[in-house]
């Protein structure tokens, strides 16, 4: 009898240890570069967000700014024989916390932050649908005003306007607004603007003259030109809100206190706008025919003649939110009227820190920044002043 032989079972064969430990080796390494690529990813995801922002920022501040500064001049640009310009405008609004007030007559002013800071910029314009040439009032008391019959008497001047008054008193310049209350008088030039309660122009909404004081300067004749019902003083600035730096836009003829901090409200533009500059456009009369023709220089000084404001270039500089671990920005923008001052975050001067402070989040340096500048020509002084 044959013997049967029996094959010994084959032993089970798996991983070794070395196997799964270069495994986990080669596992690791390969997390470690999906998370490198992921961050690398995620950072410059957020440093274009951040630019876009930027991007976004300056556009729509820019876009509001220079669509304002068309229209400064409107309602008092066109003066043809009689020039207002320069003179202070006796001002008075019953819901100011000190109503009487007065501004410098001109279609912009600039007020100069000092030492770089941003400027602020001041528009002036009105809104009528009627007349806006200049009408001559041959006589005048506290609250009223008789116009010229040969030139149109009080036609285009309606309840609720608020007129801006110019002519000579004690034998110098005096401007005034006024806000006109009555044009019924039997006589078809005279205007009434009277304080107290009054019916607008539909002669069914009753009002309470806001513009109109109980005295007024001694005129005995000038020229009125018609603001419209809702002229407009817009005050452009840079402020600090909540630790953001935007662009904000006051109206300093419709003053309103909503918050009760004493303040005129603002309305927000839109942030990390960090700084506006703006210059004048001077005209010169090139040819010596007596007509300015063309800009002869941009400054910043206020003109001795506003009436020679011709345009206005500015630029905004808006920032990035993202502050970068590297310095990505070495030197300070620039735009035509130089560089722009450049302060750390918190506002605080520039200290120039060193390559030992990268990443530092105060440094301006780390920062991306956007430039936009335009210029403006002021048409309605263009126009008021073709002859």
């Amino acid at each position: 009898m044959r013997a049967t032989s029996v094959r010994a079972p084959r032993r089970e064969q798996g991983l070794s240890l070395v196997e799964i430990l270069v495994g986990v080796l080669i596992a690791m390494i390969g997390i470690v570069v999906i998370f490198s690529v992921l961050a690398v990813a995620e950072a410059r995801k957020r440093t274009t967000t951040a630019g876009s922002d930027a991007q976004t920022a300056g556009a729509i501040a820019l876009f509001s700014l220079e669509r304002d500064l068309k229209q400064a001049g409107y309602g008092f640009g066109r003066f043809g024989v009689s020039n207002p310009m320069n003179c202070v405008v006796d001002a008075y609004d019953a819901q100011r916390p000190v109503p009487d007030f007065d501004f410098n007559l001109a279609p912009i002013m600039i007020n100069q932050g000092a030492g770089g800071a941003p400027d602020t910029v001041i528009s002036f314009y009105g809104n009528s649908n009627l007349v806006v040439a200049g009408k001559a009032f041959v006589g005048s008391s506290a609250s009223t005003k008789q116009t010229s019959s040969s030139l149109g008497g009080r036609i285009g001047l309606l309840r609720g306007d608020i007129l801006l008054i110019a002519g000579q008193v004690g034998g110098a310049l005096a401007c005034q607004l006024i806000e006109v209350t009555g044009n019924t008088n039997a006589d078809a030039v005279t205007i009434d603007h009277a304080t107290g309660g009054y019916t607008l122009e539909d002669g069914a909404t009753a009002a309470v003259a806001r513009y109109n004081k109980a005295a007024a300067p001694a005129f005995l004749n000038g020229f009125i030109y018609n603001l419209g019902n809702a002229p407009v003083r817009n005050v452009w600035s840079i402020q600090t809100v909540n630790g953001l730096q935007r662009l904000v836009v006051q109206n300093d003829m419709r003053w309103t206190d909503a918050d009760g901090d004493g303040t005129n409200d603002f309305v927000a533009v839109y942030d990390d706008i960090i700084n506006l500059q703006a210059e004048y456009g001077v005209a010169v009369d090139s040819n010596g025919d007596g007509q300015l023709d063309r800009i002869g220089a941009w400054q910043t000084a206020v003109p001795a003649d506003t009436s020679s404001i011709y345009a206005v270039r500015f630029a905004i500089l808006a920032r990035s939110k993202q502050a970068e671990k590297e310095k990505v920005t070495n030197a300070a923008p620039t735009w035509a009227g130089g560089a722009f001052v450049m302060n750390n975050v918190d506002g605080s001067a520039d200290t120039n820190p060193g390559d030992a402070t990268k990443g530092d989040p105060n440094n301006w340096r780390n920062y991306r920044y956007r430039v936009y500048e335009t210029l403006v020509p002021i048409r309605n002084m263009v126009w008021g002043n073709i002859p």
